[in-house]
């Protein structure tokens, strides 16, 4: 079986950073209800941390189990399927694969990357890349794979 694996070094390094934010924010808090400061200030701290928290804090309770988990695959596969490990699809089964990069949603909620698998069926099999990818591995995996899906792809007849 081959994989397709993040580095624990970039999970930690992502985890590490939204500690960092998050912990920022609880002290923008902190300043806006025991520090005496100005009227002006204390709205800006309030409302810097209500948008921060949910902000830094998703992606520290996404990353943060991805540094500690010891199995760093996000896809495994060999010649005749490919894996999520919940979803094990037929290479068969893919017409081609997309990505659709981070933004943010309603409520400033981010919307993490992912590989998007368009199958046969028209469905989609969607496969979060948590940020654990850099954009060269994103770039390089979605090569492998598209190879892949292209040689492995075609139907045994």
């Amino acid at each position: 079986m081959n994989a397709i694996s993040y580095r624990k070094s970039v999970a930690w390094g992502k985890s590490l950073g939204s500690l960092l934010f998050v912990l920022a924010c609880l002290f923008l808090l902190y300043a806006a209800f025991f520090m005496d400061t100005s009227f002006i200030r204390k709205f800006f701290c309030i409302t810097s941390a209500i948008i921060g928290i949910p902000f830094f804090g998703g992606y520290l309770v996404v990353s943060l189990p991805k540094a500690l988990k010891s199995d760093t695959q996000l896809l495994t596969y060999d010649q005749n399927s490919i894996s999520d490990g919940t979803r094990t699809v037929a290479w068969a089964e893919i017409t081609s694969i997309s990505y659709s990069g981070p933004s943010i949603r309603k409520w400033l909620l981010p919307k993490f990357p992912v590989l998007i698998f368009h199958l046969k069926n028209r469905e989609t099999w969607t496969v979060n890349t948590y940020y654990l990818l850099t954009d060269t591995e994103i770039q390089s995996a979605m090569k492998r794979l598209r190879g892949l899906i292209s040689r492995n792809g075609k139907e045994s007849k």
